[in-house]
């Protein structure tokens, strides 16, 4: 395992420290633990604002492709996606059926 030095403040250490005691931990694995536990909060924080960019996005690109095929925005979008489902369902049948 490495050994690191690091500075930490004066009023830091001594949280660190009485929080150990407290935990019944050593100084140094408190720190691990803490030092994990927040690069896995910094980690899901990052995912977590991809993701909301990405929707944010992808909501963007629908209502531009949306404005080119003519919707305003006040239509009942699931209903779009119904009726466009059923057009489909009902062309491939007629496919089948050879019409």
């Amino acid at each position: 395992m490495a050994k690191v030095n690091i500075s930490l403040p004066d009023e830091l250490l001594a949280w660190i420290d009485a929080e150990a005691k407290q935990l019944d931990m050593s100084r140094s694995g408190l720190i691990q633990e803490a030092s994990a536990r927040y690069i896995v909060a910094v980690r899901d924080d990052r995912s977590t604002e991809v993701r909301r960019l990405r929707i944010l996005a992808a909501q963007k690109r629908m209502k531009e492709i949306g404005a080119r095929m003519g919707f305003t925005g006040d239509e009942d979008t699931v209903q779009l996606v119904h009726d466009a489902r059923d057009e489909a369902e009902r062309e491939l049948e007629r496919k089948l059926r050879g019409e």
